[in-house]
């Protein structure tokens, strides 16, 4: 059964991270709003999760070594979402800038916090939202 709820998400995202150590501990409040959107977005928007999954994988190590410090991630989190409707995230271009605007941030947020991001409509309908975010 996926995780359906943003808090049933982020419990299972926060264990996972806590299990990977304390490399993992940077990234976490980062990487639990981003699971939260993604959820949240899933069931307001997409008809529903219908799958999620996450897992946290080794970075690939850095191609220029002179960029290689103490604060370069050794980990990273893959968060999986499916939801039943085709239809792509999307939010307004001022979404992060207008304080008053009463929602609308979700997708933008995800989007600034992930180091990548995909999404791929599935043959059945519905879609994969694939993100990694940098521990």
């Amino acid at each position: 059964m996926p995780a359906t709820t943003p808090a049933l998400a982020r419990r299972l995202v926060r264990q996972l991270l806590r299990d990977a150590g304390p490399a993992a501990a940077d990234g976490e409040a980062d990487a639990l709003l981003a699971v939260s959107e993604l959820v949240t977005n899933a069931n307001l928007h997409g008809g529903g999760v219908t799958a999620f999954t996450a897992r946290t994988e080794a970075a690939p190590p850095a191609t220029d070594r002179s960029t290689v410090d103490d604060r370069t991630p050794r980990l990273r989190l893959r968060v999986v979402v499916e939801d039943a409707d085709s239809r792509p995230p999307r939010s307004h271009p001022c979404a992060l800038l207008d304080p008053v605007r009463p929602g609308g941030r979700g997708w933008a947020l995800v989007t600034r916090l992930a180091a990548t991001w995909e999404v791929t409509v599935l043959p059945g309908g519905g879609k994969r939202i694939s993100v990694t975010l940098a521990l």
